[in-house]
């Protein structure tokens, strides 16, 4: 089993990230579908890469450019919106709505783990704050002692 890609930036895609069979539109042939259907898998196909890539850095603990991640995504969904304007979405082949089913699903781990992270974020955030009104103050106004 192939266990990466090649994405035309010259970037390796770990497929461990990718669900079986997230990937079977750019192994099999498109010659069954209709050229927007085949535009809008191309377009899935790399949500889904952009996703499992943002999803596999966070967990990895990465430091993650979150605004390049999410510049990425924006894009890639206003071309798909832009794509499924142009056809019945109900009538899509199978083949394309496996892989809406498979980036739905890495859509919501992706944003488990995103919540995750700025649970972690606020929680650093709160500790400093913390430490930095610790750190000015002098006493004067603190809490009083109880009895």
């Amino acid at each position: 089993m192939q266990t990466s890609i090649q994405e035309n930036t010259g970037q390796s895609v770990d497929l461990a990230v990718v669900p079986e069979g997230a990937t079977d539109g750019v192994q099999t042939p498109l010659m069954s579908l209709s050229e927007s259907e085949e535009r809008i898998l191309e377009c899935v196909q790399r949500a889904i890469r952009a996703v499992s890539r943002e999803t596999k850095a966070l967990r990895e603990e990465k430091n993650v450019d979150l605004r390049a991640h999410s510049d990425e995504k924006s894009r890639i969904l206003l071309e798909l919106s832009r794509l499924t304007e142009m056809v019945n979405v109900k009538t899509l082949s199978s083949s394309v709505t496996s892989e809406l089913l498979v980036l739905r699903k890495l859509l919501d781990e992706n944003q488990k783990v995103l919540q995750k992270h700025l649970e972690a974020v606020r929680e650093i955030t709160e500790v400093l704050s913390k430490a930095m009104l610790a750190a000015e103050s002098d006493g004067t106004y603190g809490a009083q002692p109880t009895e």
